[in-house]
């Protein structure tokens, strides 16, 4: 029988990212991971939340951050993508071949002849029973209570990725079980969400007051990346294409017209193929919003928006109109307004050039 718990882990090419990668966001993250609190963060489409998750489980990264909490942290990633009905079944069992995955890799032997266990006792049994979720449920909190026995120091924690989807769509008594699941094993377990809007913005907290009250009182902001974060990513860019870059202002540029925003850089960087850097079209919003590549990406980040935000956005574009509260909190959160000098500004010239045509 082909070993379920095999998986790999993609590597970056080219220029790997330093340890401090996306610190803003990882830093708060862990920190929140080993207070054992539950959390969400925010961020807009195409912001890069996928790669900062690449990024947070490479073994370097996690001793970085985790330091002598480093053999005792095991984060298990839940990839949303992966469903497709929405059942509670499917999402016990996803959690439970995730599971199985992590601890199959863990350099901790205990634990890896327990993945084992856990595949053939518990996931196995119920590969074929899709009409038994209570089933699934309870062989997943045995199976998370037989990790925890493991090892009295142990702690899990939950990355929910690409939840928007899957937030509105799962039952409600689901959310019930995960609360119910974090309360047998407090202070041991947490669960992470990955959303682009709010939390209650996606699903109404009176579906699921007490799975909403673990996390909604901590956000991480995922917002576009910093500038030494741009010049990284813009380095691994160079090195993955091929197209050298011979003056360190061009970084510089590329990051200025982004503002950040990791799809619009890489679409920015890809001009250098065939134009000079010194060509003053790099540096033009008007010609760059014009360029199929480059307006793709502010259609994508445009269309991940409400319609308050999308709606505010172009009003404060046109005609400076400050966003209303509920807008300005929400766009604030994820980063596309911020404030320069007293003043409320968008992050990104290129975008603000793309409203602006709206």
């Amino acid at each position: 029988m082909e070993d379920l718990r095999e998986t790999g882990t993609m590597k970056e090419f080219g220029h790997e990212h330093e340890l401090g990668f996306r610190k803003d966001v990882l830093e708060p993250l862990f920190r929140s991971m080993m207070s054992a609190e539950s959390c969400f963060l925010v961020g807009a489409g195409s912001i890069g939340k996928t790669r900062i998750i690449d990024h947070m489980i490479r073994t370097d990264v996690r001793g970085y951050y985790l330091g002598a909490n480093f053999g005792q942290t095991l984060i298990i990633r839940l990839d949303m993508n992966r469903l497709s009905e929405y059942t509670e079944w499917e999402f016990y069992e996803l959690m439970l071949f995730n599971i199985i995955q992590t601890i199959g890799q863990s350099e901790n032997k205990e634990l890896d002849k327990l993945s084992s266990e856990i595949m053939l006792k518990f996931l196995m049994p119920i590969l074929d029973s899709p009409e038994k979720p209570t089933k699934a449920l309870r062989f997943l909190e045995l199976a998370i209570t037989k990790i925890l026995m493991a090892d009295e120091k142990l702690f899990l924690c939950f990355l929910l990725d690409e939840f928007d989807d899957a937030y509105p769509k799962l039952p409600a008594k689901l959310f019930a079980h995960l609360r119910g699941i974090r309360d047998t094993n407090k202070n041991r377990l947490c669960y992470a969400l990955f959303l682009r809007n709010l939390p209650r913005v996606v699903r109404p907290a009176k579906d699921h007051e007490g799975f909403y009250e673990l996390f909604s009182r901590t956000m991480i902001k995922i917002g576009p990346y910093s500038k030494d974060d741009s010049i990284s990513m813009l380095k691994q860019l160079e090195s993955r294409k091929n197209i050298p870059v011979q003056l360190p202002v061009t970084f510089d540029k590329i990051y200025f017209a982004a503002g950040g925003h990791p799809g619009m850089m890489q679409a920015i960087f890809g001009f250098l193929a065939y134009m000079s850097e010194t060509d003053p079209n790099l540096v033009d919003v008007n010609w760059l919003v014009e360029q199929d590549n480059v307006k793709e990406e502010c259609q994508k980040l445009f269309d991940s928006l409400e319609t308050l935000e999308k709606d505010a956005l172009v009003t404060f574009a046109k005609d400076r109109t400050r966003p209303g509260r509920e807008a300005a909190s929400s766009l604030i959160a994820k980063g596309l307004v911020k404030l320069q000098d007293r003043n409320l500004i968008i992050f990104s010239p290129v975008f603000e050039q793309f409203l602006r045509n709206q």
